[in-house]
């Protein structure tokens, strides 16, 4: 990437509600020399300059004056009076929806930060039970927020953030979803002390002081049920006497296609041995979820946990709000471990197989053809 010493180009924080015109996607900008060039997408036009996206996620102000004229007739016929806010495309929405959130959470309230929200995830900000109330808040200062660019895949998108919360800068991926033509956020994946995980502002989360929901399972008996994808009820009888790996998961959720390799291994291995999973999608959109489970097949059973005709989805019963959730069944019908990610999952299944090592789930047995994927898509 070249710089021309006349450019002023320095990264720099924009409150995207100054919009005054409609902006388009990447492309190349020049200076009026044409010797230097950047690629980027165009944020907003303020006093006689233009404000660049690059690649990377930098903000960059350039002079209009020393754009090439190619550049300036594009930036004039974007800022005339015909130029609407409503012809906007639809990633800088996202961005614009981003930064006020983000900005938001530094008030105490949040009301506007919950306006973002979709409706579901809206009324349990009203009822005192959201996630959002536990999210810190970001440093004052415009260099704390930091966003890069979004990624659509029809009816859901995200977008990436360095965000500067008490000295610490955290990488974060809003997840946002098309609700009544608006684009309302959804969830958000970051990194926790036990890994990257995704918090579904549509679940309720769990009262202060009562800790992990889930560590309270272990040790008691676990009744797991639902429905698959064509509305049948999951056949519980191909489960007795097996060890179980129940894992809720969605398909935009990143940290839980960066785990399906690990649960894919451990299941080659120990299948044979009575291991079986199965996969709790709490995936709004059904489309996306059969799209997913029709390319990639996996071996084990897929329970839609929003299908419409379930009666008790078991998100819900169980406050599951963070994603990937594993909870593992031993063949007694108690649970036996919980948040068992990575190489806990192996640690786990070898304590509970020990001395049974014949047969490790690799022969004979065709086990689907999941791959690893990668974390960051929106929705693969």
């Amino acid at each position: 990437m070249n710089f021309n010493s006349r450019w002023r180009l320095a990264a720099i924080g924009v409150t995207l509600v100054t919009f005054t015109a409609a902006f388009g996607e990447p492309r190349t900008w020049s200076d009026k020399s044409g010797k230097f060039s950047i690629t980027a997408e165009l944020v907003a036009v303020q006093q006689g300059n233009v404000v660049l996206r690059a690649d990377d996620g930098r903000q960059l102000t350039v002079p209009v004056k020393q754009l090439s004229r190619e550049d300036r007739e594009f930036v004039d016929a974007l800022s005339s009076p015909k130029s609407s806010r409503r012809s906007a495309p639809k990633g800088n929405e996202i961005t614009e929806i981003a930064q006020q959130f983000f900005n938001e959470l530094r008030s105490e309230k949040r009301d506007v930060a919950g306006e973002s929200l979709t409706a579901k995830a809206q009324e349990l900000v009203k009822d005192g039970k959201s996630p959002l109330a536990t999210l810190p808040a970001p440093e004052e200062g415009d260099r704390a927020i930091r966003l890069g660019r979004p990624r659509l895949d029809r009816k859901v998108a995200e977008i990436p953030a360095q965000v500067k919360s008490a000295g610490q800068v955290h990488k974060i991926k809003l997840h946002l979803r098309q609700e009544d033509d608006q684009w309302r956020i959804f969830a958000m994946s970051a990194m926790y002390p036990e890994g990257e995980k995704s918090i579904n502002f549509e679940a309720e989360v769990a009262a202060e002081g009562d800790g992990d929901p889930l560590d309270a399972l272990v040790g008691k008996p676990f009744a797991f049920a639902g429905l698959t994808l064509d509305g049948k009820p999951l056949n519980l009888s191909r489960y007795q006497g097996k060890v179980v790996l129940v894992d809720f998961w969605a398909t935009w959720c990143g940290p839980c296609r960066a785990e399906m390799p690990n649960v894919f291994a451990n299941y080659k291995k120990y299948f044979n041995q009575g291991f079986d999973v199965v996969a709790v999608s709490v995936d709004e959109d059904l489309e996306a979820l059969a799209e997913f489970v029709n390319k990639e097949r996996p071996p084990w059973a897929v329970v839609a946990d929003r299908f419409l005709g379930n009666p008790q989805p078991m998100g819900a019963k169980y406050r599951i709000n963070a994603i990937p959730a594993f909870i593992l069944v031993g063949r007694d019908g108690n649970v036996a471990a919980v948040n068992c990610r990575g190489k806990k999952l192996g640690e786990q299944l070898d304590l509970i197989f020990a001395g049974n090592r014949q047969g490790q789930g690799d022969q004979g047995q065709k086990v689907g053809n999941v791959q690893p994927a990668p974390a960051t898509s929106a929705r693969q």
